[in-house]
């Protein structure tokens, strides 16, 4: 029917005087009634050229009509009522937007009312395409400044630690993402505070929450009254619970801010927020549902750390667990999104976590097995498209540094936070 003309209406004498109009200009067309077209049976190949709907059809039918039409292709018809002489209801269809002929149809008239119907039609699909293409550069202009503006929330550089050393990587699966790591130096750099974490979306809104999420938590961290009792460094042995008040008080503060005052929104995130004495190796955790940090051992064991806790933003007054664990000479602390175990093949069939495992069973600094990863999950996905954010945070104590720590006397047990560990 491309092409064509096409005329629907109850077969009415205006109808019938139409067609023979544009017979007699040898132009193509055919009269249809509304219930054909509008029938599920009737198939919608491509659409005519030239729609002419009868002036007696009402304003929705004759909408539901050209929305049949259009729905086959990209270019819609031209669009033009007709009536045997003027009435209301034609007025209605020219109200509403519509070119109309009236009888009597001279042949010559109705061909250039056809053409200039035409005409304005590709006007309008002109301009439409024009606005799309401004507005589309519009919105990926603004994409654009908002990654540039996620990536200002990721740390510019990660801290140099004496006998440590710290890597990381982040790709968003779309311009910007959910995912964010974060490392920095706590009460004048005698601990380490970092972060993993991962929104529940994607896109724009996850990337918003991200960025307050990690704006809360290093807020907290950095401004808690840890040196409280008397501690401000130096050479002194730091008090044993002032990172487990540290992590705490921080991961308490930014989920009860979340569930006050965003709870509607229905976003939340998964977290593991942890804070390290470079010194002594120790480290204090909570696991707020993230997928579980491996500690790979220097002799090759792995260690996951688990879940001590909800995911934040879920419910106000959340119960937070502190984990504890030592890393000694050579260890590797890697921390990771789904995003990293959930990368899929071609085929559809995920990386895993005991691909996850392989790529972590040998040793080397936190950029070696950062880069491993990278290569591993590349080589695993191939030109399947990435549908996850993928991030990487990897911590490596050097093999030399845990030797040359204070050694604590033999009996003497890691000395516990102080408080109830709720």
């Amino acid at each position: 029917m491309a092409g064509m003309t096409l005329i629907v209406s109850e077969c009415s004498p205006a109808a019938r005087e139409l067609w023979r109009a544009l017979t007699d200009e040898g132009i193509p067309s055919v009269v249809r009634t509304p219930q054909t077209l509008l029938a599920d049976s009737w198939p919608v190949e491509s659409t005519p050229d030239v729609l002419l709907v009868d002036a007696a059809l009402d304003v929705v039918t004759m909408r539901g009509l050209v929305q049949r039409l259009a729905e086959a292709t990209e270019r819609p018809p031209a669009v033009v009522c007709f009536s045997q002489g003027h009435c209301e209801a034609l007025t209605m269809h020219v109200e509403d937007g519509l070119d109309f002929l009236v009888a009597p149809f001279q042949p010559h008239l109705v061909r250039r009312r056809l053409a200039t119907s035409r005409q304005r039609r590709d006007l309008g699909l002109a301009v439409r395409s024009i606005e799309a293409a401004v507005h589309r550069r519009e919105f990926e202009r603004e994409l654009q400044i908002g990654r540039e503006i996620q990536r200002g929330f990721l740390p510019a550089s990660l801290p140099a630690i004496d006998g440590w050393d710290i890597a990381a990587y982040f790709a968003p699966a779309h311009v910007v993402g959910g995912d964010f790591y974060d490392a920095y130096d706590i009460i004048n750099g005698n601990l380490l505070g970092f972060a993993i974490a991962d929104v529940c979306d994607k896109g724009v809104g996850a990337a918003l929450f991200m960025a307050l999420i990690r704006s809360l938590l290093r807020q907290a961290a950095v401004a808690n009254d840890a040196t409280r009792g008397g501690w401000r460094g130096g050479d002194e042995a730091q008090p044993p619970y002032a990172s487990a008040n540290l992590a705490l008080h921080a991961v308490r503060t930014t989920n009860d801010y979340l569930t006050a005052n965003h709870l509607h929104q229905a976003y939340f995130a998964t977290l593991f927020f942890g804070v390290i004495d470079p010194r002594s190796g120790d480290l204090v955790y909570i696991n707020c549902g993230h997928n579980p940090p491996m500690i790979r051992r220097s002799g090759g064991e792995q260690v996951g750390l688990m879940p001590t806790g909800p995911a934040l933003g879920l419910m106000h007054d959340a119960q937070f667990q502190l984990g504890r664990e030592t890393l000694r000479a050579d260890d590797v602390l890697f921390l990771y999104t789904d995003g990293v175990t959930e990368a899929k093949d071609a085929d559809g069939e995920f990386f895993g976590e005991d691909r996850m495992r392989e790529t972590l069973a040998e040793p080397g600094s936190a950029a070696v097995v950062v880069d491993r990863f990278v290569q591993a999950i590349t080589a695993h996905s191939r030109s399947a498209e990435q549908f996850d954010d993928v991030t990487m945070l990897g911590l490596h104590r050097s093999p030399s540094q845990g030797k040359s720590d204070r050694a604590r006397p033999a009996g003497v047990p890691r000395p516990q936070p102080r408080g109830s560990l709720d």
